[in-house]
């Protein structure tokens, strides 16, 4: 059951930081806080690619012979990723990349 939670909890992470850099891209908008390079195509690309994490994570966690602990730890995962999102998206440069102004 822990294996169970522990990869549900990775799913959830990675599907839930995935969304918004894969919504970010695909709508266009290229800035985003990542240490790569400002691009709609590399947003998208990172978020497929946490969307790939959390598909094999969660084929592997075995939900269905204890669902109640693994969707939770999906929950909480995406819990904790959002509440990360709030504190590092809301800054102007949270990578420390140097710009023109700065």
């Amino acid at each position: 059951m822990l294996l169970t939670i522990g990869l549900a909890f990775v799913a959830g992470f990675f599907a839930g930081n995935g969304l918004p850099y894969y919504v970010m891209g695909s709508t266009g908008d290229g800035h985003h806080p990542a240490p790569f390079r400002d691009s709609p195509a590399i947003a998208v690309a990172v978020g497929w690619f946490a969307f790939i994490i959390a598909a094999v994570a969660w084929s592997f966690a075995d939900v269905g012979d204890h669902p109640f602990p693994g969707y939770a730890a999906a929950a909480v995962g995406v819990l904790a990723v959002g509440l990360i999102h709030t504190r590092t998206w809301r800054r102007a440069n949270p990578w420390g990349k140097r710009t023109a102004t700065s």
